[in-house]
């Protein structure tokens, strides 16, 4: 996964200013047979309402806002970020579960991992379905 500079510094402020909940967005972009590349980082309100220290919820309507502005520019969801604060940037059986409910084979998901409200490491993930878990990728 490709991620220029200037939006994963998007992506990195929004995890730094939300902590210590949960934040996340979604990656717009362009897939080519050797990669995909975000040109575009969109923060959306986490809408979990009951633990947003751990968890994370996009809400349908903002997904499809996004699907359509997304379509008239070319672009396509390619998928999606959100932080942990205080652990690892690493999927959380919760990440696997939400993933394997939904059409996410393939989808790309950026986690940012916060410690005491600073960046401690971030990580790209593709979600299989085949293996019902993800598979780490490859951060540029």
């Amino acid at each position: 996964m490709r991620v220029p500079g200037p939006l994963l510094a998007t992506i990195l402020n929004h995890a730094r200013q939300g902590y210590p909940l949960e934040v996340c967005g979604v990656l717009l972009g362009r897939r080519t047979l050797n990669a995909r590349t975000v040109e575009e980082v969109v923060p959306v309100p986490n809408r979990e309402a009951e633990n947003p220290e751990v968890r994370y919820q996009i809400a349908p309507e903002d997904v499809i806002r996004i699907q359509r502005e997304a379509r008239e520019t070319g672009r396509e969801i390619l998928g999606y970020y959100h932080s942990h604060p205080d652990h690892p940037a690493r999927p959380s059986e919760t990440d696997r579960l939400l993933a394997a409910q939904g059409l996410s084979d393939g989808v790309l998901h950026l986690i940012v991992g916060v410690e005491a409200g600073r960046i401690a490491e971030t990580t790209a993930w593709v979600f299989e379905e085949q293996g019902q878990g993800f598979v780490e990728e490859a951060l540029e």
